[in-house]
């Protein structure tokens, strides 16, 4: 696959929003403005983890010749974790289950505790996209 064929660039784009975001999180004193903080923390997370999601489902589909039917979320992630490409299978299925929890619950004490696995979340996307450029550049 040539790497023009899989454009990173959105997940890259949206991982660094989110990880500007944290920051600022990070570095802020006011609880006022640390809750507004979160929220687009949140946000960003969601959209983060729907780029990497697709990446993944796109990366299979070309390279592999994956289908639909074999790429269940749960069969995307195993196979990213089979081939190297995400670090922890396990890790990927808590951000699904978080993820969740964001579109299908607004209760506030069930999404703040979304911020506490960031970190991870950065370090993993980041390993994601270092793979597959890896991967990428060198067919």
């Amino acid at each position: 696959m040539k790497k023009s064929e899989l454009n990173l660039s959105v997940l890259k784009n949206s991982l660094s929003t989110l990880k500007e975001c944290y920051q600022d999180l990070k570095s802020q004193n006011d609880e006022k403005i640390k809750i507004y903080i979160k929220d687009s923390c949140i946000q960003r997370f969601e959209y983060t983890y729907e780029a990497a999601k697709k990446i993944m489902n796109k990366f299979l589909k070309k390279e592999y010749d994956k289908n639909d039917s074999d790429l269940t979320i749960n069969n995307i992630f195993r196979e990213m974790y089979g081939l190297g490409l995400i670090e922890n299978f396990e890790n990927w299925v808590d951000y699904r289950q978080k993820r969740n929890l964001t579109s299908h619950e607004y209760d506030i004490n069930l999404t703040y505790p979304i911020i506490d696995i960031i970190p991870n979340f950065i370090n993993d996307t980041e390993f994601l996209i270092n793979k597959l450029e890896s991967v990428l550049t060198n067919d």
